[in-house]
């Protein structure tokens, strides 16, 4: 059964500790993870972010983005955990998470083609669906996975100031006007109809606390942001000030 994990903060570094708490919570040894505990299936998350530039886990922060103009709009750069290549969220873009067991002989498609399904039962033409109009980023541990697809649904802050490859191709520039809440339901309906019926709740205390933890040590941290150098942890558990140091803490990741 699928569980859909409820949580409507649009901070994008929240966002993404989330994310990653969730896939850390899940990755646990079997019998241990977070679909153990809480006796369901895959979490799939839909949510959204206020205008900001998600980069790569590996892209270099000044080819990627066009950091003047960022800093001129206000629009703050945050590195993703995961890799692929940088996007504009905002308004206009629907972001799904999907963390599952990493068992490689599950037949069920993965969530980007799950999303590009759903969304051509919406009409767009074909080429809607390779462009870049839908966009997705992986993370991997030893037990489970973690697949990010965005969703480029129209031009309202579209970021095409911000990214330095140039304008970003949404759903509404192939054609008729297609709405979030359509392609919201569509994903939805997709995932239900591949993992079963959808039961939904919130983030569980060891889920927050790994998002806590993940905030301080990587996703609000500038060293973070500029080069993927992870704060070390104090004797609090929040960053030291001491020097940083490379990704250590998590050895199941595999980078």
């Amino acid at each position: 059964m699928l569980t859909v994990i409820v949580e409507d903060g649009a901070d994008p570094a929240w966002n993404l500790a989330l994310d990653e708490a969730l896939l850390r919570s899940a990755a646990a040894p079997p019998g241990r993870g977070a679909w153990d505990r809480a006796g369901t299936g895959p979490l799939l998350r839909v949510w959204q972010n206020a205008p900001s530039v998600l980069i790569g886990r590996f892209q270099n922060l000044t080819r990627a983005v066009d950091l003047a103009a960022c800093a001129r709009d206000g629009v703050p750069v945050v590195r993703r955990g995961s890799g692929g290549g940088a996007v504009h969220t905002g308004p206009g873009t629907l972001l799904f998470s999907l963390v599952r067991p990493a068992a490689p002989r599950d037949a069920r498609p993965p969530l980007d083609a799950l999303v590009a399904a759903a969304v051509a039962t919406l009409g767009p033409p074909a080429a809607a669906l390779g462009d870049g109009t839908i966009a997705t980023a992986r993370m991997r541990t030893r037990h489970a996975e973690l697949v990010q697809v965005a969703v480029h649904v129209s031009d309202v802050a579209s970021g095409a100031a911000h990214l330095a490859a140039g304008p970003q191709p949404t759903l509404a520039g192939h054609g008729p006007p297609v709405s979030l809440d359509a392609v919201r339901a569509a994903v939805l309906c997709g995932a239900v109809e591949e993992y079963g019926i959808a039961a939904a709740r919130r983030p569980d205390r060891h889920e927050l606390d790994l998002q806590r933890r993940l905030h301080a040590r990587r996703y609000g941290d500038p060293g973070w942001q500029l080069n993927g150098v992870e704060a070390r942890d104090g004797p609090s558990g929040g960053p030291s000030g001491g020097r940083p140091h490379r990704i250590g803490a998590y050895p199941s990741a595999r980078r």
